[in-house]
């Protein structure tokens, strides 16, 4: 763990006191008070060093003023994090889960901001950093947390400093730098479900001092976790004139096979200039989304399972009856090169980045054994280019300048076929693509003035802008997928200057204040997955702002064995981008782009970390959401008042508690460890329109570590969801009524060596 300089600076002085104490008492008593010294700093809730406010060197994350939610490596080991929707529970006020109706696509929500359509083209509203590369294309975006430094989760919209602009906050995540002397490091796990873990890595000098080099490795494979039975009950109806049942083959279905290589290199080119490459290769073979159709919620219309196939699932549970799962094949690979060089009194860093992406899948999204609405090998590809600089300069004491370009491109082409039965009449067939490319643009400054030693102000600004290019055909009927295509085309460009104005006060070492104004904006997006020939519906919708409001502290007490951090704000968020989806009797859902509301989001977020002993540490982070709609700005069909309406997979109160206890057995000459977590979330709606059936009601989840550490080596047993309660990530009200996601009781061994 790297220490702020506020820890150095009280070991000083403790050390100073210390002496002090030797020179006035008795010589034996130094000890004693050198002791005493050294195990209240043990017992002190450490920090983790962040880069958040994208200056040269890391900071300590109670230093900075904004809200923001740090993890480091042991906390990512100790909580047993995969990746990036497994640390959801870990920062108040999000909410990190799959998208559900694509796998590997995140559908990511923070304070209330958020995007839940699987539409490809439309931009995300929380990013994800990568080693300073936006990650444009959200396909396999849900990163593995293996071989990081840091996971910063910042919260509030980024319209300054973070790669292109987003509404909702960004995820940060930072890869572990390569060490100099020679290191090795495996972690394997072992897991119900034939689950298999493994994480390792080799790293050194490349030959030289001034070069090292690491390779880490992460592979996992499983069989899924959601049972596929021939269950339910059938009834005559009039695509099921028989009411006969299913049978097809049956056993876990959801299964993972991914593997990831990471190389990483850094070189020390000359005394002011280091070069660093990130280097990732991606490789996906999984199988499709697990659909479980459920019952018919109470009160809910009856779905067409039920009216034309005459299907009744059974209870809900972590299992379904699916004709076919499908597949995921996904390839991809990113390099990012990060040169720093001293020029002037300053540090000039560039990042130039390329990232490629293929996805190949097949969807069912029937939630039953039959067909009904099924995405049938659907083809998407994405490449990206980007290029950041940023200089670092003091222009005199207490006045440092961050400026900076960035530039982004990206091309995305999908295929999406369509195969669908939901009637008697026979299978249609549909086809639709699109081809859009993207150029993003950005210029952005920020003045941090250290007005006093303890009163500080920070004030920026970026100016972005947007175009898109798209081709695309409308989502048609294609006997046999083979047909001729008509192309539509269009173009927009959209501009947008966000600013960000941060006041802090220090009254003390262990106290800071702080009161924030900032904006984001997330681009205009079109809509190709339309039915209408005529184009009508693609868009594009128009760009969506927050304007947030925002007040916090963050205090370290007694000592430093107790943090408090609280922040209150209120989003003002306007012309709100929702797809909106509208059911078909045939030919499948039709989908709308609209800039649907206006609205108002309220809340209070508290993170706490207590360590009453040196043995045991109690972590809490709770959060209060009250998001409003203020103002209907587009008619939607079905929709009489949309003021009272819910915000899609926003909860109204979260909260997360955990304790961990850490005690040496010197008989066995190492030492136990006992983590145990509780994970609560109130009820959500899952889709725009708040249709009855799709609310996930409010559930929590125990997870549980105990560990044994000597030396260079760990074992570790794990459980997570120990009380197997039912949740699920995505709701829908499809041809069944179905649930798509979440994670029954999982439980291994986990093994651990450095070397």
């Amino acid at each position: 763990m790297v220490h702020n300089t506020k820890s150095m600076r009280n070991l000083v002085m403790m050390s100073a006191v210390a002496l002090a104490y030797q020179a006035a008492y008795a010589q034996q008593a130094a000890p004693a008070a050198a002791t005493a010294a050294a195990d209240s700093q043990a017992q002190a809730v450490p920090s983790v060093v962040v880069y958040a406010q994208r200056r040269l060197v890391g900071e300590s994350s109670q230093s900075v003023p904004i809200a923001l939610t740090a993890l480091d490596p042991l906390a990512l080991e100790n909580t047993h994090s995969l990746n990036i929707v497994d640390i959801g529970g870990l920062a108040p006020g999000t909410r990190l889960a799959p998208l559900g109706t694509a796998p590997g696509f995140p559908a990511l929500t923070i304070r209330g901001v958020g995007a839940n359509a699987s539409t490809r083209s439309i931009d995300p509203a929380v990013n994800i950093i990568q080693d300073g590369m936006v990650v444009a294309y959200s396909a396999g975006a849900i990163a593995s947390t293996f071989d990081l430094e840091s996971v910063e989760v910042l919260r509030g919209p980024q319209g300054v400093l973070f790669g292109r602009n987003s509404t909702g906050g960004a995820i940060a995540l930072r890869t572990r730098l390569p060490r100099g002397d020679f290191h090795a490091r495996t972690d394997v796990s072992f897991g119900n479900y034939n689950d298999v873990n493994l994480n390792a890595s080799v790293e050194g000098p490349l030959g030289s001092d001034n070069a090292q080099g690491k390779v880490a490795v992460f592979y996992r494979n499983n069989s899924g976790t959601t049972e596929n039975r021939n269950d339910g009950t059938f009834v005559p109806a009039p695509a099921n004139p028989a009411g006969t049942g299913s049978n097809h083959a049956t056993g876990y279905i959801g299964a993972v096979d991914e593997l990831t290589i990471k190389p990483t290199f850094h070189f020390d080119l000359s005394d002011s200039n280091k070069l660093t490459l990130f280097t990732q290769f991606a490789r996906y073979n999984d199988d499709g989304v697990a659909a479980r159709g459920v019952p018919t919620p109470q009160g809910a219309n009856p779905s067409l399972a039920q009216t034309q196939f005459g299907f009744y699932p059974s209870p809900a549970g972590y299992h379904t009856n699916l004709l076919d799962p499908g597949y995921v094949k996904l390839r991809a690979g990113h390099i990012i090169a990060e040169l720093s060089s001293e020029i002037g009194a300053g540090v000039l860093t560039t990042t130039l980045a390329h990232r490629q992406i293929s996805f190949d899948s097949t969807t069912n999204l029937a939630g039953g054994p039959f067909i009904g609405v099924r995405l049938e090998d659907n083809r998407e590809k994405n490449h990206q280019s980007s290029f950041e600089a940023r200089y670092n300069v003091p222009l005199m004491k207490g006045l440092d300048l961050t400026t900076g370009l960035f530039y982004l491109s990206t091309d995305t082409h999908v295929i999406e076929n369509r195969l669908i039965k939901t009637t008697i009449n026979p299978l249609v067939m549909q086809r639709g693509e699109f081809d859009q490319q993207t150029d993003s643009a950005a210029v952005y400054a920020n003045i941090d003035w250290a007005i006093r030693p303890a009163v500080k102000v920070s004030i920026g600004g970026r100016y972005s802008t947007d175009r898109k290019v798209i081709d695309f055909a409308p989502i048609a009927i294609c006997p046999q997928l083979a047909c001729t295509q008509s192309f539509l085309n269009d173009s927009h460009r959209w501009s947008k200057f966000t600013p960000k104005l941060i006041g802090s006060w220090q009254p003390s070492e262990q106290v800071m204040l702080y009161a924030s104004t900032s904006s984001g904006y997330r681009s205009g997006n079109y809509n190709p997955r339309i039915t209408n020939p005529a184009g009508l519906g693609v868009g594009p919708a128009n760009p969506e702002t927050v304007l947030a409001y925002e007040v916090g502290a963050k205090t370290d007490w007694l000592d430093r064995k107790l943090r408090l951090n609280l922040s209150v704000y209120q989003n003002n968020y306007s012309d709100i981008q929702q797809v909106v989806s509208y059911p078909q009797t045939q030919g499948g859902p039709i989908q709308s782009l609209v800039n649907a509301a206006k609205g108002r989001i309220r809340g209070v977020e508290a993170e706490i970390i207590a360590r009453p002993f040196k043995a045991l540490t109690l972590e809490a982070n709770s959060a209060y959401t009250d998001a409003r709609y203020t103002a209907q700005t587009a008619p939607i069909v079905g929709v009489t008042d949309l003021l009272a309406l819910r915000f899609p997979n926003v909860s109204k109160w979260t909260y997360y508690v955990a304790g961990t206890v850490s005690e040496p057995v010197p008989s066995l000459g190492g030492k136990v460890g006992l983590r145990v977590s509780y994970d609560w979330r109130s009820s959500y709606v899952a889709d725009f329109l708040n249709t009855r059936g799709t609310t996930q009601g409010a559930y929590g989840v125990v997870n549980a570590n105990l560990s044994f550490k000597k030396g260079d080596w760990s074992v570790e047993l794990y459980g997570r969801n120990l009380g197997n309660v039912y949740y699920t990530d995505n709701i829908s009200a499809a041809t069944t009524y179905q649930d798509v996601g979440g994670s029954p009781r999982t439980y291994g061994v986990r093994l651990t060596k450095n070397f």
